[in-house]
């Protein structure tokens, strides 16, 4: 951003390896330590993309996954060093026109009208500043800190691209669910639908009974990205209200009408926080045929 890559200005001299900051970001010191990451990258792994057509980048300019993710890594160190959410190319924190002079990470996101995906370096910066700060927004809900990012991030030259980095990340043993969410924020959508990995039983209970916890749906539900208890569930439909299917959580209730007979299909979704998928399931009322009364014996 701003700056000439050290293999162009070898280039340009025939001499180096040289840093050069473009006249108008000379008071940036986003620049700098954007151009530090670079150098730190390098170092940790011996991986520096410098393929001619990144050169001439912007946080917003659709690159492709290498680029984006070298830049990407190199904007968002600034922000974690220099403690705020905008590059600047003025002296800042976040001075100057907006999307012009400096670019506030922490407020773009979905829907704001810019390129989106993992071939875009602001996105991959705004993805790992969520991942590291602690003021979360819109689907944001990671608070990582900087260390897990960096012991990712230097481990070699297999996290060449930000997708590499995720599949890394997936491995490391670091909650998925908050970080999908995060990475989700900013356009990138690494996110596996939650599913159902059997189906929903059919169930039969005896009239003016009720059954709570009759289904867990732990048992029946998963998600590659979120835990059981990361996931949400809602019962969206009920054919015939006298089931009175409902949920407590995690576990299906049915207690149905009291005199009432019959059946009823109940759809019943399973949510990641912004995935879903359905599945349905019948309950049948059937009546008691007899009941059996036991003696009362006295010692």
């Amino acid at each position: 951003m701003g700056c000439f890559h050290v293999l162009k200005a070898r280039a340009l001299n025939g001499f180096g390896p040289y840093i050069f900051i473009a006249q108008d970001n000379v008071i940036s010191a986003d620049a700098i330590v954007h151009e530090a990451g670079h150098h730190y990258l390098w170092n940790a792994t011996g991986w520096w993309w410098w393929d001619p057509p990144c050169w001439d980048h912007a946080p917003f300019s659709q690159e492709d996954d290498t680029c984006a993710w070298s830049e990407g890594w190199a904007d968002f160190l600034p922000l974690a060093v220099n403690g705020d959410a905008c590059y600047d190319y003025d002296e800042g924190p976040c001075t100057g026109n907006p999307d012009e002079r400096h670019f506030n990470l922490e407020t773009h996101g979905r829907g704001d009208q810019f390129p989106e995906g993992d071939v875009v370096e602001g996105r991959v910066a705004g993805a790992l500043y969520d991942q590291f700060d602690s003021a979360n927004e819109g689907f944001d809900s990671a608070t990582f800190g900087f260390v897990p990012i960096t012991d990712i991030a230097f481990h070699g030259e297999s996290e060449d691209r930000f997708s590499m980095f995720w599949e890394s990340w997936k491995a490391s043993g670091q909650n998925k669910h908050n970080a999908v969410r995060a990475i989700y924020q900013n356009t990138i959508d690494y996110d596996g639908a939650p599913r159902f990995d059997l189906p929903l039983p059919d169930v039969t209970v005896l009239q003016g009974i009720s059954y709570p916890h009759i289904i867990d749906l732990w048992a029946f539900t998963g998600d590659d990205e979120s835990t059981d208890p990361e996931l949400s569930y809602q019962i969206t439909v009920v054919s015939d209200w006298h089931c009175e299917a409902s949920l407590d959580g995690r576990w299906v209730n049915v207690i149905p009408q009291p005199g009432w007979l019959g059946q009823c299909i109940v759809t019943l979704r399973v949510s990641d926080s912004f995935k879903t998928a359905e599945d349905v399931f019948q309950v049948t009322v059937a009546p008691v045929q007899s009941w059996m009364h036991l003696p009362l014996v006295f010692r």
